[in-house]
């Protein structure tokens, strides 16, 4: 059974007060009844009719002596008592001065629960951090694992985060079995209830939240202390004060986190410019040569023709390579080219066409069933071409991707949607994306793939946004995934 935590209102040093001033006048009182019952006799006979001076001497005496004996045991009751409590209060103190200073939310996590487990001495002692990824709250740092196992998560919709949103203080196991004493049906004692009943499984005492504004950003889960004493109203006031700063850290380090994921983003990205400039050289370069070869096989073609079958063959080969390789070079070219600063009409169905046309250079389609499904009055959109090819050639290539080499349909379509967007949808028959992972693909630097950069999705999601359109997704595991780009169309 965990120890018992100490109302809000009471203390040890109280109590200890108290019976420090009963025992004292019950002192004054019961030494001078003492002389009444005991000695009476003998102060009777000694004394005679004065006989009551003595015990009344001897009570005014110990009256005025009480106060000054009172404050002397209770100060070095008071010393004794709070030592402990004020070292380890200045160690939170000291402590949370310095959390600030940490950038890294992993380090930060395993300090506050490291200084909190050993300054005030628990038997265990977690953390909790509300994970953006999986939209749960996760245990981040623990001391003692066997009371809370790593894997330990909560859900946001879990009346335990519900009654800390509410309540937005801190969670007390006696408070919990109070409420759950008075038998309530409202959703306030279910809520209470659960709590109990969570807390009692982790041997919790006490659960202290972090609030940014109005979110939950994280909780302490604090066993009881080992040396069997209670939590006192000063400990929920330092821990309270301790969850308010390290709200601000755990802040703090998600921003510095947050910086360095952009500031990878743009060196990730000078390094794409610096490579899309090298693709447009390389381009040039392959064009010129191309030109030549393709030249002079024709120049032999025309001279030679009808002399050998074969070598006709071969010279044709040779000009339609070139020529292929030629249209890849001119593709590259025109993809590479800064895109325009102003919008301007663009047809999706050709640019569709082409997108799929230029996606079978990069991937093997083969066994790729393909189609692409565009009414012939569908209303063009603004914006720039260059942009959209990316956008629609990126979804292609990566459902083609995740389709393999056992292949599967692809299919492009497109559709006026409420007469004022345009609604395009590339659909893959491929092995799905997991549920908790379709909130992360258009995150960047996230990708599945070996040898991806994790930034196609997060980009294309910038371009789309960009032209004041929005895209989607839905996966079923096992049956496929289909992104959908809504578009404003052009009055």
């Amino acid at each position: 059974m965990p120890a018992p935590v100490s109302p809000p209102r009471g203390t040890r040093l109280p109590v200890t007060k108290f019976t420090l001033f009963v025992g004292l006048y019950a002192l004054i009182v019961g030494v001078p009844l003492v002389l009444l019952i005991g000695a009476s006799g003998w102060l009777h006979v000694r004394f005679e009719t004065f006989w009551w001076v003595i015990p009344a001497l001897v009570m005014t005496l110990l009256a005025s002596a009480a106060p000054l004996i009172y404050l002397t045991i209770l100060r070095r009751l008071e010393g004794r008592i709070l030592r402990d409590q004020r070292r380890y209060h200045r160690t939170l103190i000291a402590a949370s001065s310095g959390m600030t200073r940490i950038k890294d939310i992993q380090t930060l996590c395993r300090l506050i629960v490291h200084v909190i487990n050993r300054a005030v001495g628990l038997t265990h002692t977690g953390l909790f951090l509300y994970d953006t990824e999986t939209q749960r709250y996760v245990l981040r740092a623990v001391r003692h694992k066997r009371m809370m196992p790593a894997e330990l998560t909560v859900e946001p919709a879990d009346p335990l985060i519900e009654l800390l949103q509410e309540q937005k203080d801190i969670l007390l196991l006696e408070e919990l079995q109070a409420e759950m004493d008075m038998k309530r049906s409202d959703e306030r004692a279910k809520q209470a209830a659960w709590a109990y009943s969570w807390m009692r499984k982790l041997e919790a005492l006490l659960i202290v939240p972090s609030f940014s504004g109005e979110k939950l950003l994280a909780f302490l889960v604090l066993g009881a202390k080992r040396n069997g004493e209670r939590y006192t109203t000063d400990d929920i006031a330092m821990f309270s004060a301790l969850a308010n700063q390290g709200a601000l850290a755990i802040e703090n380090a998600m921003f510095f986190e947050e910086l360095r994921a952009n500031e990878s983003y743009i060196i990730q990205s000078e390094k794409l410019a610096s490579l899309g400039q090298m693709a447009s050289g390389m381009a040039h370069e392959i064009h010129n040569p191309l030109a030549i070869i393709s030249g002079e096989a024709q120049v032999y073609l025309e001279r030679f023709k009808g002399q050998d079958v074969k070598v006709d063959a071969v010279l044709l080969s040779i000009i339609e390579e070139c020529q292929r390789a030629a249209d890849i070079t001119r593709r590259i070219l025109r993809f590479a080219k800064p895109a325009p600063a102003d919008f301007v009409a663009v047809d999706l169905k050709a640019t569709l066409e082409e997108s799929l046309t230029l996606a079978g250079y990069q991937v093997r389609m083969e066994n790729v069933e393909r189609s692409v499904s565009v009414p012939q009055e569908l209303p063009k959109v603004r914006g720039n071409q260059n942009q959209l090819q990316e956008v629609i050639l990126n979804l292609i290539l990566n459902a083609c991707q995740a389709m393999g080499e056992q292949g599967g349909k692809l299919v492009l379509s497109a559709s006026a949607s409420n007469g004022a967007q345009v609604e395009v949808k590339v659909e893959d028959t491929g092995p799905g994306i997991p549920a908790n992972k379709l909130t992360k693909v258009f995150d960047p630097f996230y990708t599945t793939k070996a040898t991806g950069t994790g930034l196609g999705l997060f980009v294309s999601q910038r371009i789309v946004k960009l032209h004041g359109g929005t895209i989607d997704v839905a996966s079923t595991i096992g049956q496929g995934t289909t992104f959908t780009i809504r578009l404003p169309a052009v009055k």
